[in-house]
């Protein structure tokens, strides 16, 4: 299916159940993928008032508004998602990336990374903690 068709798909899906969390989720994720910042946070704003413990969808709004110069909002969201979520790696990784890239804290990009390399071993994002502080 092209990414138009999944569109119209999932509008046709959120229009006959505006509470499908997973249309709205979709939709996001498309226009993540086409880099439409604007519209993706749209839809994960919409998926994520619907179910709310989506610690996926909700980095990946984090990483939008990042994207979309909202580097405040980006930041709560990450920090939010390990809040409720911590042993969701990838909040860790994007976190980290925001911080010493936006923030201009290397230090705490670091500290970040490493909470999610000693507190949750065996996350899979952990082989890219690694590699990052090796860079470091």
């Amino acid at each position: 299916m092209s990414s138009s068709e999944v569109i119209v798909a999932s509008k046709a899906r959120l229009n006959e159940n505006p509470n499908d969390a997973q249309a709205a989720a979709t939709l996001g994720n498309i226009y993540y993928d086409m880099k439409d910042a604007p519209r993706a946070i749209l839809y994960y704003l919409i998926s994520l008032d619907i179910d709310p413990a989506q610690p996926a969808v909700r980095t990946d709004m984090g990483t939008m508004l990042w994207q979309n110069g909202d580097v405040g909002l980006a930041e709560q969201a990450f920090r939010r998602v390990i809040a409720d979520h911590p042993g969701f790696g990838n909040a860790y990784i994007n976190l980290g990336h925001l911080l010493q890239q936006a923030r201009k804290d290397a230090e705490q990009a670091r500290e970040i990374w490493s909470i999610l390399a000693v507190e949750y071993p065996d996350d899979p994002a952990n082989a890219e903690v690694i590699r990052l502080m090796a860079q470091r």
